[in-house]
């Protein structure tokens, strides 16, 4: 059972969809995903259990998300001075600070 493709790409922003896509088309059939989300600005793919090679798969996109914007794809870094850690590009960045200022 586990998630599905659909509700692992609705979990994290639209930017990293073609990191989880890449995830489930390498996914052993009998693997069970049990979690996505983002934590401390990259990407988390969790399985009940696998071969040492997907975990490795996993580990090696993990670790991809801290160079690619969550909100749209383009390459970005993980930033820490928004009160949390958030992978984003410039352009991404910028607006959701002047979005936070403007709400403030």
């Amino acid at each position: 059972m586990g998630l599905n493709r659909e509700y692992a790409l609705s979990s994290v922003g639209e930017g990293w969809s073609d990191l989880i896509n890449y995830l489930y088309d390498n996914k052993p059939d009998d693997v069970v995903v049990t979690d996505v989300k983002e934590k401390y600005g990259t990407l988390r793919f969790y399985v009940v259990s696998c071969s040492e090679e997907f975990y490795k798969l996993i580990d090696e996109v993990e670790e991809r998300s801290a160079a690619i914007c969550e909100t749209c794809g383009e390459p970005g870094e993980t930033r820490f001075d928004l009160g949390w850690y958030k992978t984003l590009c410039d352009s991404c960045y910028n607006n959701l600070v002047e979005y936070l200022e403007i709400s403030e």
